[in-house]
């Protein structure tokens, strides 16, 4: 592999490496060191809301589907745009939109942060109460119509 006090190496896997001194009198004992590779996140493949439509005020269940976390990975969630207003993390996530928001999450871990995916929740506006009733003729007579 190499010779001298230092070598460079790029494993591409979790590697334990040894080394000796050898000469012309004795050959050393081996030491050994592991250089751990942590592994990379993959992109997930899309997002979930349960339900979708919502109606204001109610609740919804958003979810990440595929990809996987890398070494030291969490799934981080954003609203508006792809690393815009932090939401939360997780593989699921409830929320509460006001109004119709789309939510973007990807993988951020120590090696890399993968491609967001998103999911658009509608928010469905609630009916208002009437503030009052009123007809065209009235008092009304028999059979009139109004």
């Amino acid at each position: 592999m190499g010779t001298g006090t230092s070598v460079i190496v790029t494993p591409a896997s979790t590697t334990t490496y040894f080394v000796r001194a050898e000469g012309t009198c004795n050959t050393t004992s081996c030491v050994s060191l592991i250089v751990t590779v942590n592994t990379l996140s993959t992109d997930p493949s899309s997002a979930s809301a349960t339900p979708n439509p919502v109606c204001q005020g109610n609740s919804v269940s958003i979810s990440v589907n595929g990809g996987s976390l890398g070494t030291g990975a969490n799934w981080q969630w954003y609203s508006g745009i792809c690393g815009g207003v932090a939401v939360g993390s997780g593989t699921t996530l409830s929320v509460t939109p006001a109004s119709t928001t789309t939510y973007f999450v990807r993988a951020e871990g120590t090696c890399n942060t993968t491609n967001c995916v998103s999911v658009t929740v509608t928010v469905n506006t609630n009916s208002t109460p009437p503030t009052g009733i009123t007809a065209s003729v009235n008092p009304t007579c028999p059979s009139q119509a109004t």
